[in-house]
């Protein structure tokens, strides 16, 4: 889609996809030479496993581990 007024290429777009594994789509990405952070973040407990990704304009998009039901 053509960029439109503030909405422009190269922006974080707060879409997050949910993964039930997270490091294999990260090393799937980025062997297919897609724009991945170095390092996966969280996956403490605390924070869901999760990385940022860009696509082919720059625009940021989040993959977090899906919640687990107990």
């Amino acid at each position: 889609m053509p960029p439109r007024g503030e909405y422009q290429p190269g922006r974080n777009t707060g879409i997050a996809l949910t993964s039930a594994d997270p490091r294999r789509d990260h090393e799937e990405l980025r062997a297919s030479g897609v724009d991945v952070d170095a390092e996966l973040m969280g996956g403490d407990g605390t924070v869901p496993l999760l990385f940022m990704f860009r696509d082919q304009d720059g625009n940021g998009l989040m993959i977090v581990e899906e919640e687990r039901s107990e």
